[in-house]
């Protein structure tokens, strides 16, 4: 079992490490990758206050001409393009995958107060998601002809909940996971909303929810929250509502991320605060967890498994 593992640079980390078993090593140097992913032997990456893209471990493109590091990057493999959200300053941007020859095609700069933090495209209803944290709102785009965004409708949360990551079910279902109220907010494949639910039934300062996960078989949806250091595990109905199962200890401080292994037998948790992962068995059949052991890392942010 091996995975890739982002970091923050800001103490003893040095960039991307490569975790093998239970060996870890520098995989690459660099500064403050704190989100990539491995697509088509191209690493993208956010680094160095912007993002770079890698072909085996060659530097083939860079954008560092925003006034801030992006807090998310997502590559779209069936448009090949790129799509980053810039928490910091309220915008998302695109661009035009071509090797050497990427291009930045179009950014949009969100109203004052925006935290633009993830960006996520689904296959199945060729939509853009953008989660913006600071406006409560989830944008929603259609990709033109000349890959400009074309917007479309525009989800509308509690104000102050604040959300942060979402995923999309392969029978259209949304589960937009808030940092600030840990509520997952459902929508349907029409995108009108179905029902919320608490992540963590405590309701205490510094809990906020980080990432959520969904298994293949689309029956287990998974997050983490920070502040009550945590995983939960709800199972998927029907009905595409929610069922809490059981909430685990991430054996750690700040599960800032996490990610399920390739063949979902495992679950890996980046703690950030206390410089380690934490490893957990899973049931395939029912979703549960069994925690097996943490490993040190520095500054855990963003878990990538590899073949």
């Amino acid at each position: 079992m091996k995975y890739l593992v982002g970091t923050y640079t800001k103490n003893l980390s040095e960039g991307i490490y490569l975790v093998d078993e239970d060996k870890v090593s520098l995989h690459m140097r660099l500064f403050n990758p704190t989100y990539f992913t491995l697509q088509e032997g191209h690493l993208f990456t956010i680094a160095r206050g912007g993002i770079e893209i890698y072909q085996d471990q060659t530097l083939v493109y860079e954008d560092h001409s925003e006034a801030h590091s992006p807090a998310h990057i997502f590559y779209e493999p069936t448009l090949a393009m790129i799509f980053t959200a810039n928490y910091h300053v309220g915008q998302i941007s695109t661009y035009k995958f071509d090797g050497t020859q990427t291009k930045k095609i179009q950014t949009l700069i969100y109203p004052t107060g925006s935290h633009a933090h993830q960006v996520y495209y689904d296959q199945k209803s060729q939509t853009l998601f953008a989660v913006d944290l600071g406006l409560d709102t989830v944008f929603t785009y259609s990709v033109g002809e000349n890959l400009k965004l074309i917007p479309k409708k525009e989800l509308t949360l509690h104000k102050g909940v604040g959300p942060r990551h979402l995923v999309v079910s392969e029978k259209g279902y949304v589960y937009c996971l808030t940092e600030y109220s840990h509520e997952i907010y459902v929508y349907n494949e029409k995108l009108d909303f179905v029902k919320k639910f608490k992540t963590i039934d405590k309701n205490f300062p510094g809990i906020s929810s980080a990432a959520i996960r969904l298994s293949n078989n689309q029956k287990h949806l998974y997050v983490s929250n920070r502040g009550f250091d945590a995983i939960t595990h709800f199972l998927v109905l029907d009905d595409g509502t929610l069922k809490q199962q059981k909430i685990y200890n991430t054996q750690g401080k700040h599960p800032r991320d996490f990610n399920l292994s390739l063949d979902e037998s495992h679950l890996v948790v980046g703690n950030m605060h206390s410089n380690n992962v934490a490893i957990f068995e899973r049931n395939s059949n029912t979703g549960e967890l069994k925690f097996k052991k943490t490993i040190p890392v520095q500054e855990p942010s963003c878990i990538f498994f590899i073949p």
